[in-house]
């Protein structure tokens, strides 16, 4: 069985959303080890070697999307800080987000990630009957 690389939990991750920048593979690793972090410590401990960027045995497809959610919702927060420091521009014939409709956005973004991953969580979670 092949191990499983970051590639793949960075493949998984990019392909939840569209972005208009290329974020750096230095920012994804650091959400990536954040991600298993809280894996290991919510569910079970997984280990990952950062130097060959792989795990250190092959992951389901589900653990793989599980951290990818994590990272999303680590993205997410990182986009509504974006959003929330931004100035809004409000005059008599022009308002440049004067209602907050993008932060409102964001914010709802950042829930239902947040909802994702808890909900991915539980779902790997033993039950009270094993």
């Amino acid at each position: 069985m092949e191990r499983t690389t970051a590639r793949e939990v960075f493949d998984s991750f990019e392909s939840s959303f569209r972005d208009k920048e290329e974020i750096p593979e230095s920012l994804e690793l650091i959400w990536l080890k954040k991600a298993i972090a809280r894996y290991s410590v919510e569910l079970y401990p997984i280990a990952f070697d950062d130097e060959e960027m792989m795990f250190d045995s092959a992951i389901s497809q589900y653990v793989i999307d599980t951290l990818a959610a994590y990272m999303k919702q680590m993205y997410q927060e990182r986009e509504v800080s974006k959003v929330n420091k931004r100035v809004s521009i409000v005059g008599h014939d022009l308002s440049i987000d004067g209602q907050g409709h993008s932060k409102t956005a964001a914010k709802n973004e950042l829930d239902y990630d947040l909802s994702k991953s808890v909900y991915m969580t539980y779902m790997q979670k033993t039950t009270a009957y094993n």
